[in-house]
């Protein structure tokens, strides 16, 4: 069946509009082929009447997931692109991690944005826990995110074929993966754990957001992702991108996304065969990396890495960025809200630490105030201390039942514990709590979300996670290897 030409016309400004998604003159055939295969598998009754039903969905219904995976190309394997895995090694992740431990702040942020079925974001965690001995010292955070929720279901499952692991290094298969049958290999559970999956089209504004644990980011890879937006979407996606990353902070795209235009101020940074992005502050000064011995994943010899990375533009990118200075306390004691303001500026900048201190000294001024616990729970998030943020958020309830941030919050925590059918409860909650409340209308304590764009974040998490009746037990990884 062909598709008319009005029918494609309004397929290409629905898809750009609603998805971020760019289909030319040349690509229209692709558009056709995606629309007629998803309207297939749909309700919608056919075809003819498929875009007026997608119309009508809100932004996180998962058919909106479904058809974008119709769309683009979810081809993925670990450690694709063994030159930019190489300089991740080699050159961006152990200077970071050298600089941490000298700060005491053992804690990075990672996240695979436009993650698929999981390849990339368990490659990271593969890493670090190569580059980490000491990991289970460390606050780790890997967020990994995709706006389709077949593939979130299919990356927590972690079970992979001989394709996805065409480029994978042998001694890595024989430690991190066992055989399950004659296709498949499953993942070590203690490296799924390490990874959070979540639903998140980048094409939307929920990003960064302290609610959705997207900013503050140490690393963001997204790669393949801005190739298939629209011009005006991809410039926005790569703001947010930019305000995600705490200031020294690198954003990995794809060599054939690598745009200094589109993503400054970020620096460009080239490595052999890769080009990386950092978000170099203004205090940045000049800085000779010290030598570091570190378990390397030993790739082949071509895709080695010189000792010093090269700026991509002469204009002297530092190997190591100085922390931007935190501006001084005013000499008076600022009352509640200045601190709560303060708090909030400071963990967006990924001072999390000094922000949890101040929140906390705000707290000491007004103990039951809901607003502040829900704050100091987003940033013990961000630190990686789930126990906190779960103490402050039931705390925020106790003082707030009917917060629907707090239960949002609350709901994304106990996914990523594996406690699925304890947060669809809270994710249902959200429901019910703004069925009634006007899509436009700003939320307290929602770091900016109204209760429309919540809402759609909540269905997102609802399609992506697997059904009540096909919950199982959390991962078992005790004796793992022993059984393997």
């Amino acid at each position: 069946m062909k598709l008319s030409h009005e029918m494609i016309v309004q397929a290409q400004e629905l898809v750009a509009r609603r998805l971020g998604l760019d289909f030319p003159e040349a690509r229209r055939a692709d558009l056709e082929r995606g629309l007629l295969r998803a309207s297939r598998t749909s309700v919608a009754g056919g075809p003819e009447t498929y875009l007026d039903w997608l119309a009508t969905l809100p932004d996180q219904d998962p058919e909106w997931g479904r058809l974008a995976g119709q769309l683009t190309v979810g081809e993925t394997y670990f450690f694709r692109d063994q030159a930019c895995f190489g300089a991740l090694e080699q050159e961006v992740l152990p200077p970071l991690i050298r600089l941490r431990r000298e700060e005491g702040l053992l804690r990075l942020r990672l996240w695979s944005a436009g993650c698929a079925t999981g390849e990339e974001p368990y490659s990271l965690a593969i890493l670090l826990d190569r580059l980490l001995p000491d990991r289970s010292e460390w606050a780790l955070t890997i967020l990994a995110t995709d706006v389709n929720p077949a593939s979130l279901e299919a990356a927590r499952r972690g079970c992979y074929r001989e394709w996805s692991l065409r480029d994978t290094p042998e001694w890595i298969r024989d430690r991190y993966f066992r055989k399950r049958g004659p296709e498949t290999f499953e993942l070590d559970p203690a490296i799924r754990q390490m990874v959070a999956f979540a639903p998140l089209n980048l094409a939307q504004d929920s990003y960064p957001s302290m609610v959705t644990n997207t900013s503050a980011m140490d690393l963001i890879l997204s790669r393949n992702v801005l190739m298939y937006l629209t011009r005006e979407a991809q410039q926005a996606t790569a703001a947010r991108l930019r305000r995600a990353l705490v200031p020294g902070g690198w954003l990995v795209v794809a060599p054939a996304e690598a745009s200094a235009d589109l993503l400054r101020p970020l620096v460009p940074v080239n490595f052999p065969g890769a080009i990386s992005y950092r978000k170099v502050p203004e205090s940045a000064v000049r800085l000779q990396p010290s030598a570091v011995s570190l378990p390397m994943v030993s790739w082949p010899a071509e895709t080695r890495l010189p000792d010093v990375m090269t700026p991509a533009a002469p204009i002297g990118l530092p190997t190591r960025a100085a922390a931007p200075t935190i501006p001084a306390l005013p000499e008076l004691p600022p009352d509640r809200a200045t601190l709560l303001e303060r708090a909030r500026m400071l963990a967006d900048q990924g001072h999390l630490e000094e922000a949890r201190r101040l929140c906390e000294a705000a707290l000491r001024k007004e103990r039951l105030d809901p607003d502040a616990q829900l704050l100091l729970a987003a940033i013990c998030q961000e630190l990686g201390d789930l126990p906190g943020a779960l103490v402050a958020l039931r705390r925020a309830l106790y003082l707030a039942p009917h917060s629907a941030p707090a239960h949002f919050l609350l709901g994304t925590l106990l996914f990523r514990r594996g406690e699925q059918k304890q947060g669809r409860r809270r994710m249902e909650a959200v429901v019910s709590l703004l069925r009634a409340v006007p899509p436009d209308e700003a939320l307290p304590g929602g770091d900016g979300f109204t209760a429309g764009r919540l809402l759609d974040a909540v269905r997102g998490y609802l399609a992506a996670a697997p059904p009540p009746s096909a919950l199982s037990p959390r991962l078992e990884t005790r004796n793992w290897r022993a059984t393997g």
